[in-house]
């Protein structure tokens, strides 16, 4: 089957070290969208900096972000699906990270709720424009509903050890991914990047078989071995170019071009 729609995963995949695209990579992706191929955004980012960069390179279909908790269409702002921490767990969770004094932030929709507002804990969104952060100081238990990622970020490398804490506390109620060394995101359980883009080929109507998917990370993987076609950045760990299909260039040198041109535009 011919691919109908490519995923891409964001930090270290479609955005270089600047957190910018390539004047490269938006070109092949307007190319295959002008071929009638949908291209998306699959992040563990929020949902507002994922449309925020699919609005700058006006991508034609929604976006999948949270690690798959989220998906939303661009145009309307409108869930077609999302994924929350029970009540209990989100409060709970909070709770330790506040009395630990690990520095999170928490998402409900578009905006970040914090407990006080650190922007050196947000170096990867330095190049998005327009964030809604919110300071909720100690009062945090009326931000609790419909939260559907939090992210505990640490510069000072205790972040293995965090998550080894919070996986011994909370076991199976909450899913722990995407460690990059100072930050770690957390999801409601049984959430990855593949259950995110399962409920969006669903909404288009397309076959597994029909889409590629691109990443680098270890939150990558499942929607990697999901898609039909599974793409890993010459950068990715070893365990994600195990499962791909293709090996392209790294993310400095337009990987995600080269993976389309080749994969997709001259097949």
């Amino acid at each position: 089957m011919s691919i109908k729609l490519i995923a891409l995963d964001m930090d270290g995949t479609l955005l270089n070290r600047q957190k910018l695209v390539s004047e490269e990579n938006a070109s092949a992706i307007k190319r295959a969208m002008d071929k009638g191929i949908y291209v998306t955004i699959a992040t563990g980012r929020m949902p507002a900096s994922a449309s925020y960069f699919a609005k700058q390179l006006n991508m034609n279909c929604p976006v999948v972000s949270c690690n798959g908790g989220v998906v939303k269409d661009l145009n309307t702002g409108k869930s077609i699906y999302e994924a929350h921490f029970s009540k209990d767990t989100i409060t709970e969770l909070i709770s330790i990270c506040y009395q630990k004094n690990w520095y999170i932030r928490w998402y409900i929709g578009d905006t970040i709720y914090v407990r006080y507002v650190d922007m050196d804990m947000f170096p990867a969104y330095k190049t998005t424009k327009g964030l809604n952060i919110v300071e909720v100081g100690e009062d945090f238990e009326k931000y609790t509903e419909n939260v559907t990622q939090l992210v505990v970020c640490n510069l000072n490398g205790k972040i293995q050890e965090i998550q080894d804490e919070l996986a011994d506390i909370f076991k199976n109620r909450i899913g722990l991914q995407q460690n990059t060394g100072y930050t770690m995101d957390i999801t409601p359980p049984g959430i990855d990047k593949a259950v995110g883009l399962s409920k969006l080929a669903q909404y288009l109507q397309i076959d597994k078989s029909e889409i590629m998917a691109c990443g680098d990370g270890d939150n990558d993987l499942a929607m990697i071995e999901y898609a039909g076609l599974g793409v890993a950045m010459g950068n990715a760990f070893e365990e994600v170019k195990k499962a791909a299909n293709y090996i392209t260039d790294t993310n400095e040198n337009d990987g995600v071009a080269k993976a389309i041109e080749h994969l997709v535009l001259n097949s």
